[in-house]
């Protein structure tokens, strides 16, 4: 009896003890934490007392991966993914927010391919497979009431959508979140205006952001022109605004309230950069546009735009605003100045490739962050 009970007291030892070594088993163990996708809101003082009262109060989305810990020591990059169309934070993680602008007959004639396991598992797994190192993607609301587009620009009219991003929105994903609180530790990643937002911020804030990269960014000015005669020819009774049926319209108007804005033109309180119905170009709000062109801008931002740790960009071959043509200017010109980048064409429209373009900006950024 006595040797029984030894024996099963033997085994259950054994048992007891295999358990212990084995890690998987352990209800000690602790489990990391999953990755999360939150929504947060923050109030922006750069956009305060704007004329057109867009909202101080911004929405985002945050993204932050397996293994993040907000009272933990480890530190991560940042990735600060600023939207185009549609005018939301959920841009990049909810297809129904393109419904408005998708439309066969329309100019958006395709949605954007979006991973059908959804924005945050689709992240997770390019982390699982190594493509990027754990980072936190922060997606932020930029819409500016009445215009759609800001196009990260500071405007009396908009309010100063700059600031927001580089100076009020950098500062509290830094105070909130286990961040690398330098520019090593912080890229800008846009498409289409988002892109073009990328570009500006990186030439004006390198000491807040250390790589960009962009998507069908419109990059010169010049191009614009040539939508010119097409958006005359949209309005037959007079320029009366944007107009949701007429996407050039809205987008002139827009780029207007973003480069040249005047509080004493009412009732847009805007300055078109051409004469109607002649077409003829209005020399000094043309001006003023050009102080907001990227190509313009490198003749005094150069230097600071060739000290990035990385710069990307890319466009369809087959955008249906021709921007690849810009976008070839605009790597044309780094090359003869001697700054470092990265351009791809590739076959493809404005926003169709969205998320397999994105995979490899992702990568880029990844590479280059600390």
């Amino acid at each position: 009896m006595k040797t029984n009970i030894l024996i099963t007291g033997l085994l259950f030892f054994a048992i007891c003890l295999v358990s212990c070594n084995d890690d998987d088993d352990d209800p000690f163990d602790p489990i990391p934490p999953q990755s999360n996708l939150e929504h947060v809101q923050f109030t922006s003082q750069a956009l305060a007392n704007n004329a057109i009262g867009n909202p101080t109060l911004r929405d985002m989305m945050v993204y932050t991966p397996e293994g993040y810990d907000p009272d933990g020591e480890l530190e991560y990059p940042v990735v600060y993914l600023l939207h185009g169309l549609p005018f939301s934070d959920s841009t990049y993680i909810s297809i129904d927010k393109w419904d408005p602008w998708i439309d066969p007959n329309g100019v958006f004639k395709t949605y954007p391919d979006f991973p059908q396991e959804g924005f945050q598992e689709w992240v997770d797994n390019l982390i699982e497979t190594e493509r990027i190192d754990p980072l936190i993607i922060v997606m932020p609301d930029a819409e500016s009431a009445g215009f759609g587009f800001c196009f990260y620009t500071n405007s009396v009219l908009n309010g100063n959508f700059e600031d927001f991003i580089a100076n009020d929105l950098v500062n509290f994903v830094d105070d909130r979140y286990k961040t690398i609180a330098s520019n090593e530790g912080r890229a800008v990643i846009g498409h289409s205006q988002g892109g073009y937002g990328a570009i500006k911020l990186g030439m004006k804030h390198p000491d807040v952001f250390g790589v960009v990269a962009a998507h069908s960014p419109p990059l010169v000015f010049e191009g614009f022109k040539a939508f010119f005669p097409a958006i005359i020819a949209e309005n037959p009774d007079g320029m009366n605004g944007p107009d949701p049926a007429q996407f050039l319209t809205s987008s002139i108007y827009a780029f207007s309230a973003a480069w040249s804005p005047n509080l004493s033109n009412p009732p847009w309180m805007v300055d078109l950069p051409f004469e109607y119905p002649s077409g003829e170009i209005v020399e000094n709000t043309w001006l003023r546009w050009l102080e907001h062109d990227p190509l313009t801008m490198l003749g005094t931002y150069g230097m600071d735009f060739a000290s990035l740790n990385g710069i990307y960009f890319d466009a369809g071959l087959s955008d249906v605003f021709g921007f690849w043509q810009a976008t070839d200017i605009f790597d044309q010109v780094l090359n003869t100045q001697g700054i470092d980048h990265t351009y791809q064409t590739y076959d493809g429209d404005h926003f169709d490739k969205m998320f397999s373009r994105l995979e490899i900006s992702l990568i880029f950024c990844s590479e280059k962050m600390n």
